[in-house]
């Protein structure tokens, strides 16, 4: 009995130091082939790099070298095709140095031209850098892809990153996401549909008119996708989504947009129409779309002010607001008499942005509106003309029985204008009299050095108000 023991325990211990013995032995050899792999020859290098892969250890030691080092070794592996180099390319993606994953994504692109199935599963990897390596290498592959590509698109885990490597692919793809557009599952023909929009190609125009008549969700895909396109074959259907509520606001509010790039009459008389709507979203992207539009937009906007509710009168004031063209110009002045302080507002901002034929005078008279925010506004923009509404300002502050509070915008706007102001101030201030106070006051706002001799001189003025001004502006300075 003791003897079949001893017996069984040497059988054991051979048995341990065999595998122990191999143990050691493939370590060395790994060992060894990744010394050659990092600084044998050529030909050495490439012998150890298909080893590594066969035994599935080419990322260990890889990653075992220095940068360089791993770099170099993606060259070797460069020069391996198949389709076991490719799933060890994979893996190698994992790296966490992005210059190297930027090369295994170049081996990649090179060796998986004939192994692209094994490329598309590595989209859906839990290794996001892995993901990116595979998507970048697909999208680098070419059209070559779309045919293993689109299937990917009905498989809900590989969708998203599959749609993704067809946008990027761009118009070759197209055929293959309108035809997808007929799929039976409807989140598919979504996917497809929003993956059209956004390579944005004109050749899905037709088949994404017909995806509009398709269930609720695919049609407001489908029309957002026409907006991003804007082919004018649309604009009707466009029209039509922007003219009535029970599409989703968002969508209606893309529609305007895309109408205001696509143009032309009916496209400004749907967006003229919709000035007045309910939807913030919508009656925001139909006033920035008329903007866009510019001039062509301006008679039929003022049609809309002339007769259109109180909420239709304010966007289209708006929309005059960044036109900038000789029949906003024009138009605008006869908004600062309007009822409404928004329109007025408007008005004001508007005309700051007419430098071709700044109406100065204008802007002046509103300084004394009743409304601060509109005085202010008007203020705002005679900063933003500059130095052609200096003149008039320095006029201002110099006539008398002016407005005391028409004389302290207009001091502050010149302080605001500055450097092309300052000149005329410090004459005004030294030529003393009542208008010198408000000079001073616009100097020590403007904030420049050079007005310290005349504030000095000023601040030992008879006048009492003349003084403490010229005080407070030293102070400043």
């Amino acid at each position: 009995m003791n003897k079949n023991k001893l017996t069984w325990q040497i059988i054991i211990g051979a048995l341990v130091l065999y595998g122990v013995g191999m143990g050691i032995s493939r370590h060395m050899h790994m060992n060894r082939l990744a010394h050659d792999l990092r600084d044998g020859t050529q030909q050495e290098k490439i012998a150890a790099a298909r080893e590594l892969m066969r035994h599935d250890r080419l990322y260990d030691k890889v990653q075992e070298m220095p940068k360089s080092k791993r770099i170099a070794a993606v060259n070797v592996i460069q020069e391996i095709p198949g389709e076991l180099t490719v799933r060890q390319c994979r893996v190698l993606l994992r790296d966490t140095e992005a210059t190297v994953r930027a090369r295994i994504t170049e081996a990649l692109t090179v060796l998986g031209k004939d192994h692209i199935q094994v490329l598309v599963p590595a989209i859906k990897d839990s290794d996001e850098n892995v993901r990116n390596g595979a998507k970048a290498a697909l999208v680098g592959i070419g059209p070559k892809v779309i045919p293993y590509v689109q299937p990917a698109v009905k498989e809900a885990d590989l969708r998203a990153a599959a749609c993704d490597v067809l946008v990027r692919v761009g118009a070759p793809s197209v055929p293959a996401l309108v035809e997808l557009l007929a799929d039976d599952d409807q989140d598919v023909r979504m996917a497809a549909a929003d993956a059209l929009g956004k390579i944005g190609s004109k050749d899905a125009t037709l088949a994404l008119l017909e995806s509009t008549r398709d269930v609720a969700a695919v049609r407001r895909v489908a029309i957002s996708s026409l907006c991003a396109i804007r082919d004018p074959r649309s604009a009707e259907l466009l029209i039509d989504v922007l003219g009535h509520t029970r599409d989703d606001g968002s969508v209606r509010a893309r529609a305007g947009t895309a109408l205001s790039v696509i143009g032309g009459g009916r496209a400004i008389s749907a967006l003229v129409a919709a000035l007045g709507d309910l939807d913030l979203k919508v009656r925001t992207s139909v006033i920035t779309g008329l903007q866009r539009i510019g001039n062509p937009a301006v008679k039929p906007v003022l049609g809309a002010i002339s007769g259109g509710s109180k909420e239709v009168r304010r966007a289209g004031a708006a929309v005059l607001e960044k036109i900038g063209s000789p029949s906003a110009a024009a138009a605008l002045p006869k908004l600062t008499r309007d009822s409404d302080p928004a329109i007025r507002l408007s008005a004001a901002r508007g005309l700051g942005e007419q430098r071709p034929s700044a109406q100065v005078r204008v802007l002046i008279g509103m300084l004394a509106d009743e409304d601060g925010g509109v005085a202010d506004a008007a203020a705002d923009s005679l900063v933003n003309l500059g130095s052609p509404a200096v003149p008039t300002l320095l006029s201002t502050i110099s006539t008398p029985g002016r407005s005391e509070v028409v004389k302290f915008r207009a001091a502050g706007a010149l302080a605001r204008i500055g450097s092309a102001a300052v000149p005329e101030l410090l004459r005004i201030a030294n030529a003393g009299g009542t208008a010198s106070a408000w000079a001073a006051y616009a100097l020590g706002r403007a904030g420049d050095p050079v007005a310290k001799p005349i504030l000095r001189k000023l601040a030992k003025s008879t006048d009492r108000d003349v003084r403490w001004t010229a005080m407070r502006a030293l102070e400043r300075l």
